[in-house]
C-alpha cells in the first residue's frame, strides 16, 4: 500500500452516559480491557497496521487519560517524521463570557480542523471510533471499496440475537448488489430478520467528507459527523462490507463487562488479539506476578505486577493488583492497583483504579448486574437494612465533584 494513502480519523466522541461511574472522567475510549489494554488501542493498531501514517484523534473532554496513554504514539509506530498523532478538542474559549463551552454537536470541531485532512495529503479517510470492539482489517475495506466503486463503504455485521442494550444501533438494509438500501434503528426491524449491524466504521474519499462537512456547516446545521454519514449512506452509492470476527458494543456496563468476561474463552481471544493482525498498547515493565502458597487462581487473565495469596477464579485482574490470603475474587474485574484485603468477598464485581476493599467486606452482584466501585474508593463493610439490597460505606469521606454524591456502589 502506498505511503499515507488513507488518513485515520478517531471520532471519541462517543455517548458514556451508560457506562458510568466507570466513565465520569474518562472517555470510553481509555477504558481498561483485557488486563492490559485500552478501548483505543484496537482502532489505534487497526490503522497503523493498515500503513496509516497520520491519524486525528477527535475528542470532547476528559483528554487527560487519553494523552497519558497514547503520548506521542510510540508503540504504534506514530513517533515519525511523516504524519504523525494530532488531538482536536471542541472546547473552545467563548469570547463573550471568557468561560469554556462546548458546541452543539462534534460537527464544527471537524470543519476548523479540516486542514488536518488537507495536510495529510491521503486519498482516502477512514472514520471509526471505539465503542464497536473489534480487530478489522482495513487494507481489506480499502481493496473492497476500490472494487466495487462506491462513494463511501460502511463496515456491517451480521448478527442473528440482539441484547437489550444493542437495540439502540442502527441496522442496515443491503441489496443483492451489495448496496445499501436503508438505514434505521434496530428495533424497527422485523423480529425474524438477521440485524446487520452498523458498526459505525466508514471508508470515503477525503475530497468528499471534506465536502460533507462543509455542506453542513454552510446550512448551519449543529450535528454529530455519525449523523452526517448515516445521511450521506442513505443519500450517496454505499458499498457494505461485511466483518465476521468478534464485536461487542461497548454501550452500557453490562456489556462492557461481557467484554472482558469473553476474554477468559480461548476462542474469543484467537479471534480479537492472537490474529494476523496484532494489537498494540503502553508498555509497562512490571516484576512477574507473586503467587504465594495460599493462592488459588482458576479461569482468570491476570496481568503482571499483581500479588495473589487468595483466590481468584473466572475473573480479570489488572496490573499491580493484591489480593490477600483469604480473600475470594469471582467472576469479577479488578482494575489496576487495586486491594483486596483479608476475608473480603467479591461475586459479579468491577472495581475501578486504585480501589481498596478492607478485610471480611462482601459485595455480591449478578452476572447481568455487576456492581460498579469508582475509581480511588474505600469500602470497609457491607450494611443490611429491611429492603435487603446492598448498602456499602465509603470510609475515603470524599464527594464527587461533578456529581455531589458518594462514590461508593453503583449496581
Amino acid at each position: 500500500m502506498r505511503k499515507n494513502k488513507i488518513c485515520g480519523i478517531l471520532n471519541l466522541t462517543e455517548h458514556r452516559q451508560a457506562l458510568y461511574p466507570l466513565t465520569l472522567s474518562r472517555p470510553i475510549a481509555s477504558l481498561p480491557f483485557c488486563s492490559r489494554y485500552r478501548l483505543i488501542d484496537f482502532p489505534m493498531s487497526d490503522l497503523t497496521t493498515a500503513g496509516v501514517e497520520t491519524i486525528g484523534v477527535f475528542l470532547n473532554d476528559s483528554l487527560r487519560s487519553i494523552y497519558d496513554h497514547v503520548r506521542s504514539g510510540k508503540e504504534w509506530g506514530m513517533d515519525s517524521i511523516h504524519g504523525g498523532l494530532f488531538f482536536f478538542s471542541s472546547i473552545t474559549s467563548d469570547p463573550g463570557n471568557g468561560q469554556r463551552r462546548l458546541m452543539d454537536g462534534d460537527i464544527y470541531n471537524y470543519f476548523k480542523n479540516m486542514e488536518f485532512i488537507e495536510k495529510s495529503g491521503a486519498e482516502y479517510a477512514v472514520v471509526m471510533g471505539t465503542k464497536m470492539l473489534c480487530n478489522i482489517d482495513v487494507q481489506a475495506v480499502l481493496r473492497n471499496h476500490i472494487e466495487q466503486g462506491a462513494d463511501i463503504t460502511v463496515v456491517y455485521k451480521t448478527m442473528d440475537q440482539l441484547t437489550e442494550s444493542d437495540q439502540e444501533m442502527s441496522c442496515m438494509t443491503i441489496g443483492e448488489d451489495g448496496l445499501v438500501q436503508g438505514l434505521r434503528s434496530c428495533t424497527l426491524r422485523h423480529s425474524e430478520d438477521k440485524a446487520l449491524i452498523n458498526m459505525e466504521i466508514y471508508l470515503l474519499k477525503s475530497t468528499l467528507l471534506m465536502k460533507m462537512i462543509r455542506n453542513v456547516v454552510a446550512e448551519n446545521e449543529h450535528c454529530n459527523l455519525n449523523d452526517v454519514l448515516h445521511q450521506a449512506i442513505v443519500n450517496l452509492p454505499t458499498n457494505g462490507f461485511e466483518y465476521t470476527g468478534y464485536l461487542k458494543n461497548i454501550n452500557s456496563v453490562k456489556n462492557y463487562y461481557d467484554a472482558n468476561m469473553d476474554m477468559l474463552q480461548e476462542a474469543n481471544m484467537t479471534a480479537l488479539l492472537k490474529g494476523s493482525q496484532p494489537i498494540h498498547t503502553k508498555v509497562k515493565n512490571e516484576a512477574p506476578t507473586y503467587y504465594s502458597d495460599t493462592s488459588d487462581v482458576r479461569d482468570s487473565l491476570v496481568a503482571n505486577g499483581c500479588v495473589i495469596k487468595g483466590e481468584v477464579n473466572h475473573s480479570v485482574i489488572f496490573r499491580n493488583v493484591t489480593v490477600e490470603k483469604n480473600a475470594t475474587v469471582d467472576s469479577s474485574l479488578v482494575m489496576q492497583g487495586s486491594y483486596v484485603g483479608s476475608g473480603a468477598e467479591l461475586h459479579y464485581v468491577i472495581l475501578d483504579k486504585q480501589v481498596r476493599i478492607e478485610a471480611n467486606t462482601k459485595l455480591i452482584g449478578t452476572k447481568d448486574k455487576p456492581i460498579v466501585i469508582e475509581k480511588n474508593s474505600v469500602i470497609s463493610r457491607i450494611l443490611e437494612e429491611n429492603t435487603g439490597l446492598p448498602i456499602v460505606e465509603d470510609t475515603s469521606d470524599r464527594i464527587d465533584e461533578k456529581t455531589d454524591y458518594h462514590p461508593t456502589l453503583f449496581p
